[in-house]
């Protein structure tokens, strides 16, 4: 593990503290404790916000302000008050899948598995200073416990935001000037040739996915060759017209083409992972019906199983090694050892025109009403990263940056290549702090640069942040 800059080093080089300062506060940390941040912040020898990018730039996270954020106490909620306390802790955001936290110490991945256990959800840790934590810690919970009609804990120095009754959490992140992303559709159009299937190209993969003598398809799925042969040998002995895959988008692809009846889906895959392979297939309109069953070597015991079939939508879940009659049974009954399922009242070319009319609402600026129509596509043709790619303009232009940033990761991994999607994950990620995952994204950019100039002002975006 490469070993961390000193905080006092970093101040010094950008020249926000002198050696003389730098000498107080470590004297003062001797005498009091705390930490170098804290003590240099007390005794007036920084401003809060070099302090915090300094921080940031040393630990590769994100940095937040508190002093300007301002906090809905109903994210208390999800961690107990003595948790708090006792760790040094403090929900910033909860969405959907994820639990924004401030944490003293980013490096206690102790403390961060134990509120993703409890939660349920990624903790995506952000960096604070001490200090201030623990106050606005006690100053949170007291407030929430005092008046539960209060919804809100406002830094001393945050603004609310004019028009708006729920400012959902603003937080203030501390970050560099970066230029905005790109959000025009036109753009990407220009990048990504436009790939929608025609309704006869749809009928044919529809006609080739049931295989012509009655016999039914299995999509086998594991970068493990020796599994494959496996499961390859068994379910041919048994009848099943085998077909295998071992990366995710290649499981993508074969989905989508080859319109398997059953896919037995290993968890660990290059590309994606195949939980999100399974929701994929599972949320569509158009491959939703298919069985997976899922398999895997690292996800044990049934508390797991479970999860996945409820968050996923998996039909079922074996663990490695697996007894193969088991496994061969369990296709048959998912199975019933007849041909898939297909909707005759499907619109085949309905993600097309679905796509195309969100596309011309959100160039009129009809948010609302792209957003429906892109993900009415979406749910039709999931393995698209153009639709993804629009849903995360949208996102992005209705200011939902972690929703957007969701999408264009979507994007890239259903099109690794894109470079529009690509630089706006740069952007977003550098903007929130996310140092490592920024400096990802512009290399990857960097590479798939679309003209000279464009790459040249990649590198220098890279270069300002390494």
């Amino acid at each position: 593990m490469a070993q961390k800059t000193p905080i006092g080093k970093i101040l010094l080089e950008k020249k926000k503290i002198d050696q003389e300062q730098l000498g107080k506060a470590l004297e003062h940390q001797k005498r009091e404790g705390g930490r170098l941040a804290s003590n240099l912040l007390s005794l007036g020898l920084a401003g809060e916000a070099d302090l915090l990018l300094a921080l940031g730039e040393q630990l590769g996270l994100p940095a937040v302000d508190l002093s300007t954020s301002i906090i809905a106490l109903k994210y208390l909620d999800i961690i107990p008050d003595e948790v708090a306390f006792s760790n040094n802790i403090l929900p910033l955001m909860v969405q959907d899948d994820q639990v924004l936290l401030a944490i003293a110490n980013p490096e206690d991945q102790q403390t961060i598995d134990e509120v993703t256990f409890v939660t349920g959800k990624k903790v995506e840790p952000y960096v604070v200073l001490e200090a201030r934590l623990k106050n606005v810690i006690h100053e949170a919970y007291a407030l929430r416990k005092r008046d539960p009609s209060i919804k809100f804990y406002r830094g001393e120095r945050s603004e609310f935001p004019g028009g708006t009754e729920d400012p959902n959490g603003f937080l203030d992140v501390i970050t560099q000037q970066l230029p905005e992303p790109d959000v025009s559709l036109e753009a990407e159009e220009e990048l990504i040739t436009i790939e929608v299937s025609t309704s006869d190209e749809i009928l044919e993969e529809m006609e080739a996915g049931a295989a012509q003598d009655g016999t039914v398809k299995v999509l086998i799925v594991d970068d493990e060759p020796d599994i494959v042969r496996l499961l390859d040998k068994a379910l041919t002995a048994e009848g099943f017209v085998v077909i295998s895959a071992s990366r995710g988008l290649e499981a993508l692809q074969a989905v989508k083409k080859q319109k398997p009846s059953l896919v037995l889906l290993d968890a660990m895959l290059p590309e994606i992972h195949g939980f999100e392979i399974c929701k994929k297939i599972k949320t569509s309109k158009r491959f939703g019906h298919i069985p997976v069953i899922m398999i895997s070597a690292i996800y044990r015991g049934w508390r797991y199983a479970e999860d996945v079939k409820n968050t996923y939508g998996a039909d079922d879940y074996f663990e490695k090694p697996f007894r193969i009659v088991p496994l061969v049974r369990r296709v048959r009954e998912l199975l019933n050892a007849g041909p898939p399922t297909v909707e005759s009242d499907l619109d085949p070319d309905a993600a097309n025109q679905a796509y195309r009319k969100g596309v011309a609402q959100f160039k009129e600026k009809q948010y609302d009403q792209a957003e429906e129509s892109l993900n009415n596509a979406c749910q039709l043709d999931p393995f698209s990263a153009n639709i993804h790619y629009a849903i995360a303009n949208v996102m992005l232009a209705t200011n939902r940056v972690y929703d957007a940033i969701r999408e264009y990761e979507q994007t890239i991994e259903l099109k690794p290549n894109l470079f529009a999607p690509l630089k706006n994950l740069a952007i977003l990620y550098q903007k929130k702090g996310f140092k490592n995952k920024a400096v990802e994204m512009w290399e990857r950019a960097l590479r798939c640069s679309p003209d000279d100039k464009t790459r040249n002002e990649v590198r220098e975006q890279l270069i300002k942040l390494l």
